[in-house]
C-alpha cells in the first residue's frame, strides 16, 4: 500500500507468514531451547525440524507463484539466502563471531525475510525499480534491526542463559557476543565452551550478565543507527499513512529495545 496499490493480495501475505514459520522452524531444528542436548533428541528434533520447515517452504512457493510477476523469483532469492544463512551458522559453532560475521547472518536471515516481504509488496503494488530498492533496503535495514532486537530483548526481559545456550549451539552470531567478545577475552572462551556437549548453565549465566554490560549498550547504538537507515531508505515513496506507519514500526522497535522496561514482542 505504501506503493500506492489500492488492493493487497492475500494470498502473498500468507506465503510471507509460512516463510517466517519456516524460517523459525529450521532455527529450532540447529538447537532447541532448554534441551539436554541428548543425542537421539537433537537427531529427532533436527529431522522433524527440517522436513517441517521444507513443508513450509515448499507451501509458500506454491503461494507465491500465481503472485504478480516478480514475487516468485523474490521468494527464491530469499531462500537462497536462507540456505547462506544455515550454512554460516553451522560454521560458527564453537567460534567466536566477528562483527562481519553478524552482518552477514542478519542479511541472510531476517534482512532477507522482511526484504522479501517488502519488495513483494511493491511488485503487488506495481512499484517501479527506484521505490523496490527503496523496499529492499528498508527491509534489509529493518531485519537486522530484528536481529539485534531479539538479542537485547532476551537479555533484558527473558532468559538469557537458555538463550545463550540455544545461540552457541546453533552458531547464531549475536551482536551483542560480538561486542563483549571484543571487549573482554574471558567471553569468548565462555561463548566457545557454550557450544560443547559440557556446556554449563551456570557460565551461560555469567556470560549474561557481561553481554549486559559490555554488548548490550554498543548493540542498542546499532539498533538506533539500523532505524534511522530503514527510515530514511523509504522516503522516495509518496508521503502517506502507510509510509508513516513503515517509519513508525522501524522507530518503535528501536526506541523499544533500548527503553530499561522494553515491552516484550
Amino acid at each position: 500500500r505504501a506503493t500506492g496499490a489500492r488492493s493487497v493480495n492475500e494470498e502473498t501475505q500468507h506465503a510471507a507468514e509460512i516463510l517466517h514459520l519456516a524460517l523459525r522452524v529450521h532455527d529450532l531444528a540447529l538447537g532447541r531451547e532448554g534441551g539436554r542436548r541428548r543425542r537421539v533428541a537433537r537427531r529427532l528434533a533436527r529431522s522433524v525440524g527440517w522436513l517441517t520447515g521444507n513443508h513450509l517452504t515448499l507451501r509458500a512457493l506454491e503461494l507465491s507463484r500465481h503472485s504478480a510477476p516478480g514475487v516468485l523469483e523474490e521468494l527464491l532469492d530469499a531462500l537462497r539466502a536462507f540456505g547462506e544463512a544455515q550454512a554460516l551458522s553451522r560454521e560458527l559453532v564453537g567460534a567466536v563471531p566477528t562483527e562481519d560475521d553478524w552482518l552477514d547472518h542478519a542479511d541472510a536471515h531476517t534482512g532477507a525475510l522482511f526484504a522479501f516481504c517488502c519488495r513483494a509488496g511493491g511488485h503487488l503494488g506495481g512499484a517501479g525499480s527506484r521505490e523496490l530498492l527503496a523496499l529492499g533496503r528498508y527491509g534489509r535495514h529493518f531485519g537486522r534491526l530484528w536481529h539485534v532486537a531479539e538479542d537485547v530483548s532476551v537479555l533484558d526481559h527473558g532468559e538469557p542463559a537458555l538463550h545463550l545456550l540455544a545461540r552457541a549451539t546453533a552458531g547464531r552470531p549475536g551482536l551483542p557476543v560480538v561486542f563483549t567478545c571484543e571487549a573482554n577475552p574471558g567471553a569468548a572462551a565462555l561463548w566457545r565452551k557454550l557450544a560443547t556437549a559440557e556446556a554449563d548453565p551456570a557460565d551461560a549465566r555469567v556470560l549474561a550478565d557481561l553481554l549486559r554490560m559490555y554488548g548490550a549498550p554498543r548493540s542498542k547504538e546499532v539498533m538506533i543507527q539500523e532505524s534511522w537507515r530503514a527510515r530514511r531508505a523509504i522516503r522516495v515513496l509518496p508521503d502517506s499513512t502507510y509510509r508513516a506507519a513503515m517509519e513508525r514500526l522501524a522507530a518503535e522497535v528501536a526506541r523499544t529495545g533500548t527503553r530499561k522496561k522494553a515491552v516484550s514482542d
